[in-house]
């Protein structure tokens, strides 16, 4: 359980609550067991007709008479004992000696019990039953009337309890998730990918909802139900330690069982918790590729897959419901046989009138029907919270699981560093190098994806990196803002090599849009401004016309208060794309990377914005990857060349027209589907 125990940890904050809980819990235990108390009178006045006023004078006039007795032959054996002391030394006194010796013992023991039960009388004479009325039905009225309010009480505490302990779980879950996140935001991007979006909300959703169940569990039921337990246990000793004892013989091997099972339980749990990601996998694939689905026909494979997936955690999970219907029955056997075998040995008791079961002494004067009864009721008072612990096993398991998936990502300190005392770079006056640049996603693979890469960038230069899909253009570029760091050799601006650099200084150069344009959930505004924290409107509206995004924003219902919707779904392509752009115009970066930035924008808007590119890469270090290359002689100073993650080529446009196979090749194919 140490995954589960560092989740508990994030509960510290809250101990104050968490320890009012606790109090609460304990009155509602007092009261429960007081309220159960109640049935001993009521048997009474049933059983004997007599009211408790006179029940109590003739208990106390009992116990007074069988502490005088009793006080009677302690004297006479400290008599005997004192004139064997007179006697010489002899095998028979030696035998006397001990006999009166334990006769004293007993009967001591005798005295010390009558004298307590006397003065507990005493006192609930003086203290309760002489306020109580001497007609029978008015008596039963009156404890039936003090049981509605003890009742009423402990359905107060209970109330704060449970909202004391809901507060300080999602209090505890509230914190989780937000260290959680923080911790998954600071990773590196290859992180990330390697764990999969749908994975991660699972562990953030599924993952901490299970954790919050163990800790409700926990703070409460765990709590709440040994508390009662303990005060009705309190409760029968006070009856008959002996045969309390008897009915707790049974515990360890009801610890046994609940050991065996629990583990099972935590691998099961962890795997349902697999398979629900699984699922979670292929919802957020199918959903979001919802097109491609439909337009080639493959719904029904879908479905296939998805009913795979359900199935096996359908399977997963029926594991767990086994294993923790399987705790409850052998918790109650096991409880009940331990009820039955001590309420035997009472029943024997009362039967037979005895103290003792063989050698064995039981209690300290016989029982009464009235007697055992209300020990009975308390057994089973004890009983029923342990039943009610069996359960608690599965959702404290399933929460171990759950906290070991979240802990398992929050623990991995992130490969890329933030460097808070490397030098801080302001802007690019010289160059960029990139200089033997080696790089794979797969450590394992063949070839890699960038393999001996080196060429250099002149401040305020463009640059167009062009080349056949999967050739690592991007990924040459994500080594820029460090998404990635390169396996060996280095990225250099202006000589500082940028693992050492300080990294926000760095990304705050940089100006990024790509083919896959993400926008928030939010309004145009915000989503623009997003490039630059406390822009002003002004601002915000200058970096839109710049980006020929302005005249569409304006003639939305809400202008520039318009929400884009869930990932821009009210907006076209194009127009998200012009809404990435405007946002990176804002930030006015001294590197600017545009990945495929045109790739939805019809040819009017891409002539646009040419336009407006023009002259806002003046002065700037500008990255542009494209595969519609006219567009290559008309923005970019140089190009390079790459193909299967190499440099084939450096130089302008008409150098590369002149030496470069490859790349004459490319530009007029791309030539030809332009014409088509």
């Amino acid at each position: 359980m140490r995954n589960f125990r560092r989740s508990i940890g994030f509960s510290w904050p809250y101990r104050r609550q968490f320890v009012a809980s606790v109090v609460c819990a304990l009155i509602v235990a007092i009261l429960w067991s007081v309220n159960l108390s109640a049935i001993f009178p009521v048997l009474k006045i049933l059983s004997t007709k007599k009211n408790l006023q006179q029940w109590v004078d003739e208990e106390i006039a009992k116990h007074q008479d069988e502490r005088d007795k009793r006080k009677c032959e302690v004297e006479k054996l400290n008599l005997a004992l004192q004139d064997l002391d007179r006697q010489p030394m002899t095998p028979e006194r030696e035998k006397l000696q001990r006999g009166y010796t334990a006769s004293l013992a007993i009967n001591t023991d005798e005295l010390n019990y009558h004298a307590d039960w006397d003065y507990r009388y005493q006192w609930l004479r003086a203290k309760i039953i002489r306020h109580l009325p001497t007609d029978l039905f008015e008596t039963f009225v009156w404890i039936m009337a003090a049981v509605l309010v003890c009742v009423i009480i402990k359905g107060i505490f209970e109330f704060f309890h449970e909202s004391l302990v809901g507060r300080v779980t999602n209090r505890t879950l509230f914190d989780l998730r937000n260290a959680f996140f923080r911790q998954v935001v600071r990773q590196d991007v290859r992180q990330t990918q390697q764990v999969g979006t749908s994975d991660l909300m699972s562990r953030f959703t599924t993952d901490t909802e299970q954790v919050g169940q163990g800790l409700k569990v926990l703070y409460g039921r765990v709590i709440a139900e040994p508390l009662k337990a303990v005060a009705c246990f309190v409760a029968a000793c006070l009856i008959s330690w002996q045969l309390t004892v008897v009915f707790v013989v049974i515990v360890p091997l009801a610890l046994y069982v609940l050991t065996k099972v629990s583990k099972a339980m935590r691998k099961a749990a962890r795997r349902v918790l697999e398979r629900m990601s699984a699922m979670y996998k292929i919802l957020r694939e199918t959903l979001d590729g919802l097109r491609v689905v439909k337009g080639f026909t493959r719904e029904a494979h879908e479905r296939r897959r998805f009913r795979a997936a359900n199935r096996e955690f359908y399977r997963k999970a029926m594991r767990l419901v086994n294993l923790d219907a399987f705790t409850n029955p052998a918790i109650e056997v096991l409880v009940i046989l331990a009820v039955a075998v001590a309420l035997s040995a009472g029943v024997y008791l009362v039967v037979t009138g005895s103290t003792h079961i063989g050698i064995f002494r039981m209690c300290a004067q016989p029982l009464s029907f009235e007697t055992l009864l209300q020990f009975y009721v308390f057994l089973a008072a004890i009983a029923d919270p342990v039943r009610k612990l069996s359960s608690v096993y599965a959702k404290l398991q399933s929460a171990e699981a759950a906290s070991a998936r979240i802990f398992e990502v929050y623990d991995r300190e992130p490969t890329i560093h933030g460097n808070p005392d490397g030098p801080r770079l302001t802007g690019v006056s010289k160059r960029i190098d990139f200089r033997h640049v080696c790089f794979s996603y797969n450590p394992t693979a063949e070839e890699p994806t960038l393999d001996n890469v080196s060429f250099t960038v002149q401040a305020g230069e463009t640059i167009a990196v062009v080349g056949s899909n999967g050739c690592g253009k991007t990924t040459l570029l994500a080594l820029l803002p460090r998404f990635f760091d390169p396996d060996s050799g280095a990225v250099l601006i202006d000589g500082v090599n940028l693992r050492t650099a300080h990294l926000r200084s760095l990304r705050k150069l940089i100006g990024l849009v790509t083919q896959d344009t993400q926008l928030f959930d939010d309004t145009v505004f915000a989503n623009i401004a997003y490039g630059k924290p406390g822009a002003t409107r002004e601002e915000v509206i200058e970096a839109a016309k710049k980006a020929r995004a302005h005249g569409f924003i304006e003639k939305k219902e809400h202008g520039y208060d318009e929400r884009v919707g869930v990932a821009g779904a009210n907006f076209s392509g194009g127009e998200r794309q012009k809404i990435a752009l405007a946002r990176a115009i804002l930030r006015d970066p001294q590197i600017l990377i545009l990945d495929e930035f045109t790739s939805a924008i019809d040819a009017q808007s891409e002539s646009d914005i040419h336009e407006t590119l023009k002259e806002f890469v003046k002065g700037r270090t500008t990255f542009l990857i494209t595969h519609k290359l006219h567009t290559v002689p008309e923005l970019a100073d140089r190009v390079v060349m790459m193909e299967a993650g190499k440099v084939l080529d450096v130089g302008t446009h008409s150098e590369l027209m002149a030496r470069c196979e490859a790349y004459r090749r490319l530009f007029e194919s791309a030539q030809l589907w332009k014409a088509a």
